[in-house]
């Protein structure tokens, strides 16, 4: 279980993400666990001494990346969720978002989506970066490289869903695959995804 002392220790991490982040994370918990789940998971954050109000934030607006990662935790907790649910909360994360099925529509192409990479993280992130550090379309992968960014080893797992949910609009295949070959909590100087298909 998350404990008071794992949430501050998160909350001192600087870094900030949109709104619309968050409210896609509400939204899914939403659809998992009712409304009841949502107002159990801010309970829990209010407890843990930071309030939330769902309601009043901003899909534009700037807030703490570690406000997004406590709720993922608290939320794992609280209804015991695996891995498996936080990959697909990272996967259902973009068609829940507003600002990311509008910018789902630069992604209509492969060569548009390796292009915007970069340009995607920076209008959700004020941190860190995201990158496509190798491609091959003959050998069909992609390698994206995330750096500056180090919450808590779930989101490794978060973020493997989003990346693939985001691929897949691109790529217009079968069987796309991600799989985390480098990781920030396992020594690497960034987290590494390699998408295939």
């Amino acid at each position: 279980m998350i404990s008071k002392e794992s949430i501050d220790k998160i909350m001192q991490i600087p870094g900030n993400v949109r709104g619309g982040i968050i409210q896609a994370d509400l939204n899914v918990i939403q659809k998992k666990e009712g409304k009841r789940g949502i107002e159990a998971v801010i309970k829990k954050m209010t407890e843990f001494g930071y309030s939330v109000d769902a309601k009043k934030i901003k899909l534009g607006g700037w807030y703490p990346e570690a406000l997004s990662v406590s709720i993922i935790l608290i939320a794992r907790d609280l209804f015991s969720w695996r891995e498996k649910d936080i990959f697909d909360m990272g996967y259902y994360a973009p068609a829940s978002s507003f600002i990311s099925k509008i910018l789902m529509r630069y992604f209509l192409s492969l060569k548009r989506f390796l292009a915007e990479v970069p340009s995607y993280w920076r209008k959700h992130f004020d941190f860190g970066q995201l990158e496509v550090y190798d491609f091959s379309e003959k050998k069909q992968y992609i390698i994206l490289r995330e750096k500056g960014y180090k919450f808590h080893p779930l989101m490794c797992v978060y973020h493997k869903g989003y990346y693939l949910r985001v691929a897949e609009f691109a790529i217009k295949g079968l069987n796309i695959t991600i799989e985390e070959t480098k990781c920030m909590f396992k020594g690497a100087p960034y987290h590494e995804y390699i998408i295939r298909w």
